[in-house]
């Protein structure tokens, strides 16, 4: 039987929009979902939504560029995010409805996106982290892998396993800061943008 992945769904922005001349809030971080998915709605809206194509080519164009602060500020205004950790009622960790049993590891600034394809077929036919989704990031220099949470462990527990696991197998060619598995957000509600990859990888059966 196909196991069933459900997390929530948010609009942008992810933290609030400020008039640059004034300093004041214009538009509030949105805080509380627009609904529910199952992992293979994300799959769909990654791989055939015309709007988010759009917005990750603008995303990339900055990339391309090399400016990093518009890049950032195309990420959080205009990407809509999930929880891939489960189903919350609104952004913040003690508000956790329903698990997924999904955490998500998050490998950044790789030095191309041929090198970022290569490690999404990689992680998705690694046998032992069977992740349920793998996709290119945003800028198209890094890679989003879903994984189901070993039985027995929360998500957690499961985040560190995940990124550990990875950290010691395919990064062992990122020793600069900043380069390979973030690291910095092992929080259930921890958000992952989702951008346009048409080859983006789905297991359709999770062990």
């Amino acid at each position: 039987m196909t196991k069933s992945f459900k997390m929530s769904l948010f609009m942008p922005p992810i933290s609030p929009i400020r008039d640059k001349a004034t300093g004041k809030t214009v538009k509030n971080a949105t805080l509380t979902p627009l609904r529910t998915l199952e992992l293979n709605e994300v799959y769909q809206l990654i791989t055939d939504n015309k709007r988010l194509m759009e917005l990750t080519e603008a995303i990339r164009e900055s990339a391309r560029q090399g400016d990093e602060n518009n890049c950032r500020m195309l990420k959080q205004q205009t990407l809509p995010y999930v929880t891939p950790c489960g189903v919350f009622n609104r952004r913040r960790s003690d508000y956790l409805k329903e698990p997924s049993g999904l955490v998500v590891v998050d490998i950044d600034h790789l030095e191309s996106t041929e090198e970022a394809e290569n490690l999404k077929r990689q992680l998705f036919d690694d046998a032992y982290l069977q992740p349920a989704l793998v996709f290119v990031s945003p800028t198209g220099h890094g890679v989003k892998a879903f994984v189901p949470c070993p039985d027995g462990q929360d998500s957690t527990e499961a985040v560190r396993w995940a990124m550990n696991y990875v950290h010691c197998l395919y990064d062992t060619d990122h020793p600069l800061p900043g380069k390979g598995v973030d690291t910095s957000g092992k929080d259930p509600v921890r958000a992952c943008f989702l951008c346009h990859d048409p080859k983006a990888l789905f297991r359709e059966e999770v062990p």
